[in-house]
């Protein structure tokens, strides 16, 4: 019985290992979609960064109501509209990333979308009280507002008082001092200290102005891009689940694609009440994080991102990370950022603020520039601004908006905008293309020539647009630690420093120079919605990490003994493909002659992608294929057999990384090229397998 037991439960314990590892080899290829997912929106960004920070510049240094200043009004709201609805185009990403690019899921996903604000827009609304409870504080005493007429109305009754004195005096019946009311604006609608009206959504009350925003025109909770995330995943399982799906005959109009956005309407449901439960409370703890990591001194905060940030590099799935810390609040709220001010700093802001702005324009002739009165004009002027949340979408925010906000003013209420993007400026202007430097001059002399190319076309791309695949690829697969002990550590002192200077340029995807001019100089230049400090410590930054990247990378690939492109004498190799030197023969891969009617160019993409399905173990064990920036992503149904070493030496690969299912090939722009070709010749197999 001992040994039956003894069998039985080694059996169980055998399941369980392998539902794990089965469980494991699925984890990479979702997070790999999901990183893909997120590429899509963030694809858009560059482009509207610029038109809204080139249009903010345009807009503000012309003249109210002059060519220029609608000029650029429109540049900056054409990028700005892009920001604002983040939300619905990673739900649609995602739907596309999950289900091979399907129209009808993306269709699919903008109405589950819609779906689920609706809800939310249906149950939500502002707390009143009612008018007998409404009373004014006034000569030591309170003084009942309303009263009811003969007709059973409640009109106001107390003289010397009108609408707008009930904004600053207020109490709920039975209340004896001042110290004790609530506010309510005209409508007897509870406000905050600004005037911006609390919510309420199911059982619970008080829900900040700033987690409430318009979600493509549905007033509903500001979930940023998380609520997108999880509806774009449900209308993907929805359309992979049922849209081959044949109903019975009496409603077979429904069946197939016809049914996929049916399904998904009541599938969202609960996911819209599982948001109205917990988001309220998650956002207010997520604004909490964003506030208390924004207090860790000497710019710990910006260090301990870059090492999370830059660990997940090799495996593609860094823009999972820092999703959150640039679009929620969970870096940080400028509505949170108003309300939570300590006296010291609300007195620190209206000096800043005073100095920066024309009080007189914003405020009104004659308005006194308190701190509650500079709030109220906020929330009132811009309340997309005073809505905004997550470190990049507050600073293209303040970007359009700095003739009412700027930097320096939410400085001095501890929100250090930036924190999460200024520091790769440090290593990607001139880090990044010093280690190249680097391990370029520790290729022997008589190599140098051939491999010029390699290096300096890496640098010069990382140095303009901040794109680092190629420079950080050449060491990563061949010496691990390079990347790992050597430039992980070095990009996170870049931003320590970023962050302990206080520095305040955003960027899109990647901190190159365009990138520098777009959001650091013409905001400085144009509109000066940042310091002088904040413009240029960032170079300080990128001068102090040239030679530390530059010794630190020349000593370690010398001692090293890595043998980076040319040191080993087979770099020269690297500069062209098999392929490319059988097509300047006139010859496919197979030695075969090349057909007239096709160029030589692409007959050798056709072969090149045609020998990496070969590596990849042939047609029948390719489930998908993809690409992202830098990489081509293909799942496959065994990882065993595929030939990795052969995938590169068909040539321009930086490196592969194979992981459960999941193979990403480093190309570093190659793969847009290759995953169009490998995708039709996958279909010609497939399809003549059939027949």
């Amino acid at each position: 019985m001992k040994n039956v037991s003894s069998q039985a439960e080694g059996k169980s314990q055998n399941k369980f290992v392998s539902s794990m590892k089965r469980m494991g080899k699925g984890i990479m290829p979702t997070l790999s979609k999901l990183s893909k997912a997120f590429l899509l929106p963030i694809a858009l960004l560059p482009i509207a960064g610029v038109f809204l920070g080139v249009g903010s510049a345009i807009a503000t240094n012309s003249a109210d109501g002059s060519f220029g200043f609608y000029f650029g009004s429109v540049l900056n709201k054409m990028g700005d509209v892009c920001f604002g609805n983040l939300p619905v185009l990673f739900c649609i990403s995602v739907a596309l990333a999950y289900t091979k690019d399907s129209g009808i899921a993306a269709l699919t996903a903008v109405v589950g979308f819609l779906v689920m604000n609706g809800m939310q827009a249906a149950l939500l609304h502002t707390q009143t009280v009612d008018e007998s409870s409404v009373f004014v504080y006034a000569n030591g005493a309170w003084h009942q507002f309303y009263a009811q007429n003969e007709a059973g109305l409640w009109v106001p009754t107390y003289n010397g008082f009108n609408l707008q004195d009930i904004e600053k005096y207020v109490s709920a019946s039975g209340l004896s001092n001042a110290a004790n009311g609530v506010a309510i604006n005209s409508k007897l609608e509870l406000i905050d200290g600004a005037g911006s009206v609390y919510y309420s959504l199911l059982w619970i009350d008080k829900i900040p102005n700033g987690l409430i925003t318009s979600n493509i025109g549905v007033n509903s909770l500001n979930t940023g891009v998380f609520a997108g995330i999880f509806v774009g995943a449900i209308a993907a399982w929805c359309y992979n689940k049922f849209h081959a799906t044949q109903l019975p005959a009496a409603i077979s109009f429904f069946s197939g694609t016809k049914l996929v956005p049916i399904i998904t309407f009541g599938a969202v449901i609960p996911l819209s009440f599982l948001f109205m439960f917990i988001w309220p409370y998650l956002g207010m703890g997520l604004a909490a994080f964003g506030r208390a990591s924004g207090q860790l001194p000497f710019g710990v905060d910006s260090f301990i991102y870059e090492v999370a940030e830059r660990s997940l590099v090799p495996f593609g799935l860094h823009h999972v990370f820092y999703a959150p810390l640039w679009w929620t609040n969970a870096g940080g709220s400028v509505a949170e950022a108003f309300n939570e001010a300590t006296d010291a700093q609300q007195a620190a802001f209206v000096q800043a603020w005073t100095a920066n702005h024309n009080a007189a324009e914003i405020l009104g002739q004659g308005v006194e520039a308190t701190f509650e009165n500079i709030k109220r004009a906020i929330i009132m002027k811009t309340p997309d601004l005073w809505q905004s949340m997550g470190d990049q979408t507050i600073a293209y925010k303040v970007i359009a908006n700095s003739k009412v906000l700027n930097f320096t003013d939410l400085e001095m209420l501890g929100l250090n905008i930036g924190r999460f993007q200024s520091g790769k400026f440090g290593f990607m202007l001139l880090g990044l293309p010093m280690a190249g430097l680097a391990m370029w001059l520790n290729v022997p002399k008589e190599n140098r020539k051939s491999v010029m190319g390699i290096y300096f076309s890496a640098a010069f791309t990382c140095f303009l647009t901040g794109i680092t695949e190629p420079i950080e690829y050449t060491f990563l697969f061949l010496a691990p630690w390079l990347f790992y002990g050597v430039h992980m550590p070095l990009a996170s002192i870049s931003f320590l420093l970023a962050g302990l200077f206080k520095t305040h340029v955003s960027m899109t995807v990647s901190g190159g120079f365009i990138d520098y001019i777009v959001f650091g100089v013409v905001p400085f230049f144009g509109s000066k919605a940042m310091s002088a400090k904040s413009c240029f410590a960032v170079l300080g930054v990128a001068g102090i990490m040239a030679p530390a990247y530059f010794f630190s990378f020349y000593f370690a690939v010398k001692y090293g003994k890595v043998m980076v492109p040319g040191r080993d004498g087979s770099a020269e190799a690297k500069l062209a493909t098999k392929a490319d030197y059988k097509a300047s023969k006139g010859q496919n891969l197979d030695g075969s002659k090349i057909e007239k009617n096709k160029s030589s160019a692409e007959t050798a993409r056709i072969e090149k992608a045609t020998k990496i399905i070969e590596y990849l173990g042939g047609e029948a064990n390719i489930e998908y294929v993809d690409a992202c920036a830098s990489r081509l992503r293909v799942t496959v149904k065994d990882s065993s057999i595929v030939d990795k070493e052969g995938i590169l030496s068909l040539g321009g690969a930086n490196g592969a990384l194979i992981k459960g299912s999941s193979v990403q090939i480093v190309y570093g722009g190659e793969q847009e090229a290759i995953k169009p070709r490998m995708i039709k010749i996958l279909g010609e197999q497939r399809k003549e397998k059939k027949s």
